[in-house]
């Protein structure tokens, strides 16, 4: 895929989350449309999960002053596909409280950077969880502030972006994650001792 081929802008900052909109909170939305707000160069990318979701977040963005053309809907797709296309992005923005979980697990596979704010239970922790397993928690935050300014920061150090990105690359390539071989036979084994 190319970003124009999916209605991306070329040369712009590609924010995405492609979780499910009912985990999308008002106070993150917010968060999201400070972060489009302070940095023009960027834009947020979206599931396409219903279109009563899809029109109250257009809705909700022109409210707060953010131009529609800045929030770029994906269909959902095979997911042989999704994996490709979400390369385009640059940064994974996670909700809270309830986290991402296979998309967090789909976008560290892809090379994509994710930032989470972990919380206290499972729903908001699995995202955490994997970061930590991939040794990537500078990735995770622990309040709204810290989320936003992390985000911000970011978008606007290339030098700490492009590390960290290729940190993600390293580290999904060697992660026990993606290990199907060593999780089976650690689960044997684990049903042998029981």
């Amino acid at each position: 895929f190319l970003r124009e081929d999916l209605g991306l802008p070329k040369n712009k900052f590609i924010l995405c989350c492609f979780n499910q909109h009912q985990r999308i909170s008002p106070t993150i939305f917010s968060i999201w449309m400070n972060i489009l707000k302070n940095n023009s160069q960027s834009v947020i990318w979206l599931l396409e999960d219903n279109i009563l979701s899809k029109k109250n977040l257009i809705n909700e963005a022109e409210k707060k002053g953010i131009e529609k053309n800045r929030i770029i809907f994906a269909k959902r797709i095979e997911i042989s596909d999704h994996l490709e296309r979400i390369k385009l992005a640059d940064l994974f923005l996670d909700t809270y409280p309830y986290s991402a979980h296979t998309t967090c697990s789909d976008a560290l596979r892809s090379g994509l950077p994710v930032v989470t704010m972990i919380g206290k239970t499972f729903a908001s922790r699995v995202a955490s969880s994997l970061l930590t397993t991939m040794n990537l928690t500078e990735l995770i935050t622990d309040t709204y502030e810290n989320y936003e300014k992390l985000i911000n920061n970011l978008i606007n150090d290339q030098i700490l972006f492009k590390n960290l990105k290729e940190k993600v690359k390293i580290n999904s390539e060697n992660s026990i994650l993606y290990d199907s071989s060593l999780f089976t036979k650690n689960i044997e084994n684990a049903y042998i001792d029981i």
